[in-house]
């Protein structure tokens, strides 16, 4: 017999959802919690043209005792809204069915939260406040949480469960991420009467391209050049104008800023050299952060796990989550792994043992708070 836990993750992960579009996953949500007796709220603001709000939700506990937040993320990535898993039985894992993703991330960290809450309110053990948040698109750079009101949590320490690997990994340290979008203006002709009057866009871009950082700078510092979108199926036109998307991400403040001012300092030179116009916006997403591994936080879950038998894994992790916008509005955040592996792909699968752990990891977590 499938534990709660399982059959939640089963549910949720086959309801249609993508970033900008929670509805439904939110609604099942918010049901859910107010069913185990919490408090819910959805904020007003809608981000990035989205259809949701970010949900926040409180199970009350004992005022005397250091009240915490467990947070994870409602969106997924890019996917054909027909999500089949499939179990195998044999390994005790879960699965895409190799067309599409899982959505184990972050499906899993809501199911790891429910699943908390449950064997909490089901104890007599003495406990704190629990916050809970689930935030809209995370996918879609980490966005939702950015809106929160982050002086409506009373909690100064928070949970994310939304990290790929086995259960015992915690991340203490994720990237600063920057997208950066180049508007390049040429100027159109036709190709075969005067192509001399015309100015290529997509050849200023080329040099443009040459001249910015691509792959991996240093240990800490990654950038990449995404997509470039330039001219139309007509070859008779000088293309008038091209975009290129890049992104950067740094675990170093200081190497992430210099990065930074290297995919600016071209952008003069090529407009000179080509005559063109170029648009150049960074966007800075979110910025790094690093917890100690002798911080309060970390030895509440690195306790918690050894109680339970598992070895403690200390990671820094190459993407950004939710923790980033918490660490930077004062409170506390690390990020606990509930078992997942391959997101973002088809070949998505979770290990169902270790999200049934990991449930067990939060309550604890929220009973040794009490110690």
């Amino acid at each position: 017999m499938q534990e709660q836990i399982v059959k939640d993750l089963i549910e949720l992960v086959q309801i249609p959802v993508q970033s900008r579009n929670e509805r439904l996953i939110a609604d099942n949500l918010k049901a859910k919690l107010e069913a185990l007796g919490l408090s819910v709220v959805e904020d007003d603001i809608r981000v990035a043209d989205g259809n949701t709000g970010n949900v926040r939700a409180l199970l009350k506990g004992n005022p005397d005792i250091e009240p915490i937040l467990f947070s994870a993320h409602m969106d997924r990535v890019k996917n054909n809204n027909a999500i089949h898993p499939v179990l195998d039985a044999e390994n005790n894992i879960l699965r895409a069915d190799g067309v599409t993703i899982l959505a184990a991330d972050d499906v899993s960290g809501i199911s790891v939260i429910l699943d908390a809450l449950r064997r909490i309110i089901a104890s007599d053990k003495p406990h704190g406040d629990i916050e809970v948040a689930f935030s809209v698109c995370e996918e879609a750079g980490v966005i939702g949480s950015s809106y929160y009101d982050f002086g409506k949590f009373a909690a100064k320490k928070a949970f994310v469960f939304d990290v790929p690997g086995h259960i015992g990994k915690i991340v203490l340290q994720a990237p600063s991420k920057a997208k950066l979008t180049y508007k390049i203006y040429g100027k159109s002709a036709h190709a075969g009467n005067e192509p001399e009057k015309g100015i290529n866009a997509i050849k200023a871009a080329a040099a443009l391209i040459m001249n910015i950082p691509d792959s991996r700078i240093t240990p800490f510092t990654t950038t990449n050049i995404s997509t470039i979108h330039a001219g139309t199926n007509a070859t008779n036109v000088v293309c008038d104008y091209a975009e290129i998307l890049a992104e950067a991400r740094s675990t170093d403040n200081a190497e992430f800023d210099a990065v930074l001012e290297k995919f600016a300092a071209p952008v003069a030179q090529i407009e000179k050299d080509y005559g063109v116009r170029i648009e150049y916006t960074p966007d800075v997403l979110y910025r790094t952060f690093k917890i100690e591994q002798d911080a309060d936080i970390v030895q509440v879950a690195a306790q918690a796990l050894q109680e339970m038998g598992i070895e403690v894994a200390f990671a820094r992790g190459g993407g950004g989550m939710d923790g980033n916008h918490f660490n930077a509005n004062g409170i506390q955040a690390i990020g606990i792994a509930p078992g997942y592996f391959k997101n973002h792909t088809p070949a998505e699968h979770i290990y169902l043992d270790d999200l049934i752990k990991c449930g067990e990891l939060a309550a604890k977590i929220a009973w040794n708070m009490a110690k």
